[in-house]
């Protein structure tokens, strides 16, 4: 196979629990007979070097084509960037750690690229055993989108709004970084915090024109429980506020794709109300969270400038 079908799949990781399984899992995923043929490596960033210390890594390092690289600097994007320089592959693609893909899902991310001028191309992230899940009785597809998003287009095609390709499943030509630059380390996880929009920020640089979405690239994403808690969605909610103001200092309101949830709008009144009306308090309570943390971004920002 030509080296510009062949896939280089970058994992960035950073402790947590199950993390070793998780990746075990996914690693094993990606190396079936009709994965790992369109793949030319598995690259595992190491955020923070605290996977070296693990001696279970030795499960991972036996599987073939997989290594392992270290980025001291913690952050997600400091990870993806990292694991773009080391890439030798001509499609670059991205997977969390916490996934597991289907059993074409490489042979239809390099199919996705058959179009002209393509330079990105995405699958659906669904919820593993979702069915089987239990659910809280406050959780709502309000949380669910900032989790995945609840919702994806059944037809193969460029990708419009309200729909959207996310950072659990993405890829991209090695030249799209050449053209738009490298992800943003001002965004999306660093330890402990919950930014996000790293993923939402790079792709909005890319024409619309030259992203696929292709439905059979699936993957399954092992939500913890520990996301399925008011403690921790309170805490998605206020860092989705600061990311969203990040986000909209750097690209322009007029690129943002949510920006009647972050000002006091009619549309906000709207959706507020709704909730109330159903009973969902914590929905709402939610709202005004996410609102709180965008207005208080800029006394965030002052202080790392400090």
């Amino acid at each position: 196979m030509q080296q510009e079908n062949l896939i280089t799949v970058i994992i960035p990781t950073y402790k947590h629990e199950e993390r070793l399984t998780d990746l075990v899992d996914l690693v094993c995923s990606l190396s079936t007979t009709s994965n790992i043929k369109y793949i030319r490596e598995i690259i595992i960033v190491d955020n923070g070097n605290s996977l070296s210390v693990d001696s279970g890594t030795l499960k991972l390092r036996n599987y073939n084509k997989v290594k392992i690289i270290e980025e001291k600097r913690v952050g997600l994007n400091y990870a993806r960037n990292t694991g773009i320089t080391e890439a030798v592959a001509d499609i670059i693609s991205f997977l969390d750690d916490d996934v597991i893909v289907s059993e074409h899902w490489a042979k239809n991310i390099v199919c996705g690229y058959s179009e002209q001028d393509i330079l990105c191309v995405g699958g659906p992230v669904f919820v593993k055993d979702k069915e089987t899940k239990k659910w809280p009785v406050w959780f709502s597809n309000y949380f669910l989108r900032f989790l995945l998003p609840p919702n994806f287009p059944r037809q193969a095609g460029h990708l419009y709004a309200p729909y959207f390709i996310i950072g659990a499943n993405m890829s991209f030509k090695r030249e799209t970084f050449k053209r738009f630059g490298m992800f943003d380390p001002d965004l999306d996880r660093k330890g402990g915090n919950l930014l996000s929009n790293g993923d939402t920020e790079f792709l909005i640089r890319i024409p619309q024109s030259m992203v696929w979405y292709e439905p059979q690239a699936e993957v399954w994403s092992k939500i913890k429980e520990k996301r399925l808690t008011r403690i921790f969605m309170t805490r998605r909610l206020f860092w989705q506020g600061i990311s969203d103001y990040i986000m909209v200092k750097k690209r322009g309101l007029e690129n943002f794709y949510d920006k009647k949830e972050v000002y006091l709008t009619i549309y906000f009144f709207k959706e507020l109300t709704q909730a109330i009306t159903k009973l969902n308090f914590f929905e709402a309570f939610c709202r005004f969270i996410r609102l709180f943390g965008y207005k208080y971004a800029f006394i965030y920002i002052k202080k790392k400038e400090r």
